[in-house]
C-alpha cells in the first residue's frame, strides 16, 4: 500500500483491526511519502495494490496513466500551525502573519514543498492571508511527515501542517498547535484507489471506504467528512 504520509498515524492504529477482520490476510505493508512522489513511482511502474492520495491532483496523475481500477473520495483535511513545545516564540505565534521574520526576528518556519499536497494547501492558506511563501519559509520539506518531525525535534519553531497532524502531536504532547480561522483556511481531499483486481486489494478499499473507518478518521484523528 502506498499512502500519503499524513495517513501514517491512522494506519498504525487501525492495521490490527483490518487484520482481525480479514483473517486470511497475514500482513499489510505500507510505504509512506508525499502523494506527488508516490504518484510518480506508480506511473513509472512501482508495484503496489492500493494508492492513498492526499489530493485530487496527484490521484489524477495516476488515473490518467491508466493504473487505477476505481477511485473513492473518503476524507478531507484542513491546515493548522504546529509549534515546537520548546520554541521561544511559542506564546507569540498566534496567526499566519506572526510566522514572518519581520514580526519575529530569528523564527524558523517550514512548509512542505509546493508539489506536495501539504505544500499546495499551505500556499492556498498563505494566499488568503496575502503572505508569500518566501516571506515566512526557512526550509521546505518533501512531505508533511518530514515537516512534523523537524518541528517536534526543534529544528524548526513552527510550520503549516494538517489538522490531523496536530491532533496526533498534541495527543502525544509533542507539539502545540494554533488553529487557522475558517475564512483563512483551506482543505484538501483524500482518495483511495485500487491498482489491481486482487481480492485483498478490494478488501482494503472497502475497509477504507467503510463508515466505521471514516467515522474513526473524524472522531479520533481530526479528519473531515468527504
Amino acid at each position: 500500500m502506498l499512502a500519503a504520509s499524513s495517513m501514517a498515524p491512522v494506519f498504525a492504529a487501525v492495521e490490527k483491526q483490518f487484520l482481525a477482520d480479514h483473517p486470511c490476510v497475514t500482513k499489510v505493508s505500507f510505504s509512506y511519502g508525499s502523494s506527488a512522489t508516490l504518484a510518480a513511482q506508480i506511473v513509472n511502474g512501482s508495484p503496489a495494490d492500493v494508492f492513498i492520495s492526499a489530493s485530487e491532483k496527484t490521484m489524477n496523475t495516476v488515473s490518467d496513466s491508466g493504473r487505477t481500477i476505481n477511485t473513492t473520495l473518503f476524507a478531507r483535511n484542513s491546515g493548522e500551525i504546529m509549534v515546537n513545545m520548546s520554541s521561544r516564540f511559542i506564546d507569540k505565534i498566534t496567526s499566519i502573519a506572526s510566522l514572518s521574520e519581520s514580526s519575529k526576528a530569528g523564527i524558523k518556519v517550514g512548509l512542505c514543498v509546493t508539489t506536495a499536497p501539504c505544500g499546495a494547501l499551505a500556499d492556498s492558506i498563505l494566499e488568503k492571508s496575502s503572505i508569500t511563501r518566501n516571506a515566512i519559509t526557512d526550509t521546505e520539506s518533501p512531505s508533511v511527515e518530514d515537516l512534523v518531525s523537524k518541528i517536534e525535534m526543534g529544528e524548526l519553531d513552527a510550520g503549516i501542517v494538517y489538522h490531523s497532524d496536530c491532533v496526533n502531536a498534541q495527543k502525544n504532547k509533542r507539539a502545540v498547535c494554533v488553529p487557522i480561522p475558517l475564512d483563512a483556511n483551506a482543505t484538501n481531499s483524500y482518495y483511495v484507489a485500487a491498482l489491481n483486481t486482487r481480492n485483498v486489494t478490494q478488501q482494503f478499499i472497502d475497509f477504507v471506504s467503510s463508515t466505521t473507518f471514516t467515522g474513526s478518521l473524524q472522531s479520533k484523528f481530526g479528519f473531515l467528512a468527504p
